[in-house]
């Protein structure tokens, strides 16, 4: 289970450091996707293969359905940890997201997200009490 929020900085070289503590949990290999929204995902290959057969069962004439494929498989990469647990984002991701060099990553279960640490500071500021009841009500009410 990857959990937690660790802050971290972007090297010369597009490169951040797993923390370990996720880095043990994702194995040598990765991929990376733009989420929807404005941050990066980080899967294993298996949590990546189960994303692509959750978009595999759904139709391609549905326009969603492409616009979602489009967004994630178009802007994703396999990636390798190096042995300092490592990975180099491609400049375009960290652009399409706005990283300048300060980062957040977040451990959500079965992934991981990266963002810009202005933009995350700035969505947990405009996150209100309401919205928080509200998400949690409409998915206390389904099973």
């Amino acid at each position: 289970m990857l959990l937690g929020t660790f802050e971290h900085s972007l090297d010369d070289k597009s490169r951040i450091t797993i923390p370990s503590k996720l880095r043990n949990k994702l194995g040598d290999v990765i991929f990376v996707s733009k989420g929807i929204g404005n941050f990066l995902e980080i899967r294993t290959p298996d949590n990546f293969n189960k994303l692509l057969q959750e978009l595999g069962h759904k139709s391609s004439f549905n326009a969603s359905t492409r616009t979602i494929e489009r967004l994630i498989l178009s802007n994703s990469d396999e990636l390798l940890v190096d042995s300092s647990g490592r990975i180099k984002i491609p400049t375009n991701l960290l652009e399409k997201i706005g990283v300048s060099k300060h980062v957040y990553i977040l451990g959500l279960g079965d992934r991981l997200e990266i963002w810009d640490k202005v933009a995350y500071e700035k969505s947990l500021e405009d996150l209100n009490e309401n919205e928080i009841y509200a998400a949690a009500e409409k998915l206390g009410g389904e099973n």
